[in-house]
């Protein structure tokens, strides 16, 4: 019946900023739509369901449950997803799950657990793999373009804006909220798994984040299987913008995704050169990457599409975030065989 179709009728399970985002991707993806909106702040469901003429849900099993939706995106608070995804799959429905897969990592274990052999649906949103330019980079990596990787560095800082205290309280901490992309992007980019992790933070920018037991400012360094090296540089704030960059180094060359401006002109004078600053708003650069990533969702619920990042990748990831947790807690480098047990 979806196939005669050939359009995907999603329910929504979060309207906030990053639902907001997906909401906006989905009406430009044609073969999809947006029938159904659930979010517990009914003013911000209604301006999406206003927006797509999709109905309201008075909660978000009534999403899950609906005999006319195909797909479920959740884009819900972190703690919510292990409950939502859980259900999501049981229906067999395909899923698009926000990173992190869950707030624990116990949480995460279990999930994959149960449904890593259920053949379910699920696609996690590591939209970073689809940042055209981090993608080439995959690309060449894995053609032996630069030969033996020698060693992998990512910097992501910023932007300017602290996330508010209540975003804080249940993001986790920077490891599983923000540097968790970074976990997967370099498991992605070498093929290779993690099996040791070192963990260094403070807090500089603002002490609002020692309220939370968390960090601003934090360096992770991963000894891949091979014996490559991955150093992750991750600070939640920059005054000079939002500066994202990958840096990969082989016995045969280097390759890098350089961070973007936000604009190219360049103006010469007779003692400098002038050049455009990095962007203040971070969706200059994500925004491609989160379109291509809920394209890439509709096609591989479609049917069209089976190499996306899934509850496999999901629970990875937060193995080196607990890892790293516990190496800055404890003061030393920690084996991710420890994390596994």
């Amino acid at each position: 019946m979806l196939q005669e179709r050939n359009m995907l009728r999603i329910g929504l399970i979060g309207a906030g900023r990053i639902g907001s985002v997906h909401a906006k991707h989905l009406a430009s993806v044609r073969q999809a739509t947006i029938v159904a909106v659930f979010d517990p702040l009914a003013d911000r469901a209604q301006r999406i369901a206003d927006e797509h003429g999709a109905r309201i849900a008075r909660d978000w099993r009534d999403i899950v449950e609906a005999d006319d939706i195909d797909a479920v995106v959740i884009a819900s608070s972190t703690e919510t997803h292990p409950v939502v995804l859980r259900h999501a799959a049981q229906t067999q429905k395909a899923v698009y799950c926000e990173k992190p897969l869950a707030s624990s990592l116990s949480e995460a274990h279990s999930l994959h657990r149960d449904l890593s052999g259920q053949n379910s649906r699920v696609m996690l949103g590591f939209n970073r793999r689809f940042d055209r330019n981090h993608a080439s980079v995959a690309a060449d990596v894995a053609a032996g373009a630069i030969g033996r990787v020698q060693t992998v560095q990512m910097t992501s800082r910023g932007p300017n804006a602290i996330p508010p205290a209540s975003y804080l309280k249940l993001s986790g901490n920077l490891f599983y909220d923000k540097m968790v992309h970074f976990f997967d992007l370099a498991r992605w980019l070498t093929g290779e798994e993690a099996i040791e992790v070192s963990a260094l933070g403070s807090v500089i920018a603002d002490p609002v984040f020692a309220e939370f037991g968390d960090v601003d400012t934090a360096l992770v360094t991963l000894r891949m299987e091979s014996g490559a090296l991955c150093l992750i540089d991750n600070a939640r704030r920059a005054v000079y913008g939002y500066d994202d960059r990958i840096e990969v180094f082989g016995t045969g060359g280097l390759l890098e995704s350089s961070r973007i401006t936000e604009g190219n002109v360049m103006r010469i004078f007779d003692d400098k050169v002038l050049t455009e600053g990095l962007p203040k708003d971070p969706m200059l650069r994500m925004a491609p990457s989160y379109a291509a990533s809920i394209a890439a969702f509709v096609e591989f619920a479609l049917g069209e599409r089976s190499a996306v990042p899934g509850i496999e990748d999901g629970f990875r990831s937060l193995v080196l975030a607990e890892a790293a947790t516990r190496s800055l807690a404890e003061r030393r480098n920690v084996t991710v065989t420890e994390i596994l047990g």
